[in-house]
């Protein structure tokens, strides 16, 4: 009996140690982990910060060479978007006034979409627009057509993805009359707001 318990005491002894040795390991690559992360999260800071400035040094070099190299004729750089829609609406007002006939034709198979955009138009504060349906075929993107070059700013910027075009009114293949019609809007798939 006396064998029995020194067996028995030293499989325990050995049981212990090598469970106290697995912890100590255990613990020791948790904290060799936990060092590992925190090195790692601080070059990533100072890479952030690195970035950020370089990217503003880069900007100020841009800046400068700018500032140093623009001439009288370079002013058009220096334009706010305020003063360029400002300019726009005033070359656009004087050619294409508020009452100018303009038809909003449907060229997706989406019904009713031109009179959402004649409705859009309006609330723009233009008094004459039809609708009708484009009779040329589905178009993906929309187009602008004016009578007169350089007309029509105004209705890019309802309509910005459009393409510009300038055709005479009865070259504008549609189903209603184009006879004193100043500018089309062809509401093309791109622009369909009901059938997206």
């Amino acid at each position: 009996m006396a064998k029995r318990k020194k067996k028995q005491s030293a499989v325990g002894i050995f049981f212990s140690f090598f469970l106290k040795a697995v912890v100590i390991i255990l613990g020791l690559v948790i904290l060799a982990m936990s060092a590992y992360l925190v090195k790692e999260l601080i070059s990533m800071k100072n890479n952030e910060t690195e970035a950020k400035a370089d990217d503003s040094a880069f900007e100020d070099d841009q800046e400068d060479d700018l500032l140093t190299n623009a001439s009288d004729g370079d002013a058009v750089l220096f334009e706010t978007d305020e003063e360029t829609t400002e300019a726009a609406e005033t070359t656009d007002t004087a050619a294409l006034s508020k009452d100018a006939s303009i038809v909003v034709l449907n060229a997706t198979e989406t019904a009713g979409l031109a009179a959402v955009w004649k409705e859009t138009l309006e609330v723009q504060g233009y008094t004459n627009v039809q609708v009708g349906n484009y009779t040329n075929g589905i178009l993906d993107t929309s187009k602008i057509v004016v009578v007169e070059e350089g007309t029509g700013s105004a209705l890019q910027q309802i309509l910005p993805n459009a393409k510009m075009e300038t055709l005479p009114a009865d070259q504008v293949s549609c189903d209603i009359s184009t006879e004193g019609v100043q500018a089309f809007l062809i509401i093309g798939n791109a622009d369909n707001s009901l059938g997206q």
